[in-house]
């Protein structure tokens, strides 16, 4: 299926580009429902990317939740790449 093959894409580019990054637990999903836990609170996350265009949730806390649509591809995944991982980089920095 397209949305399993672009879901695990971006799973892996997200798990690439946070690889060492301290405060990052776990990068998980299913399918194109991705998780990416972090040590601590990230609520203040949510604003930061609908600042850069990019619409996501926090459930738990500390877990920042994807669910792209199915019709995403791989280009459009690596755009959430390239939003997404300064705003965590810089977010954890921060603490």
């Amino acid at each position: 299926m397209p949305g399993e093959r672009v879901g695990e894409h971006l799973r892996n580019a997200l798990a690439q580009a946070l690889k060492g990054t301290s405060g990052v637990q776990e990068i998980r999903g299913q399918g194109l429902m991705i998780g990416i836990e972090l040590d601590r609170p990230c609520g203040a996350i949510m604003n930061q990317a609908l600042e850069a265009g990019l619409l996501l949730s926090v459930t738990a806390d500390s877990v920042i939740r994807l669910v792209p649509p199915l019709i995403i591809t791989t280009a459009e995944a690596d755009e959430i790449v390239a939003i997404l991982v300064p705003i965590i980089q810089k977010f954890l920095a921060q603490a």
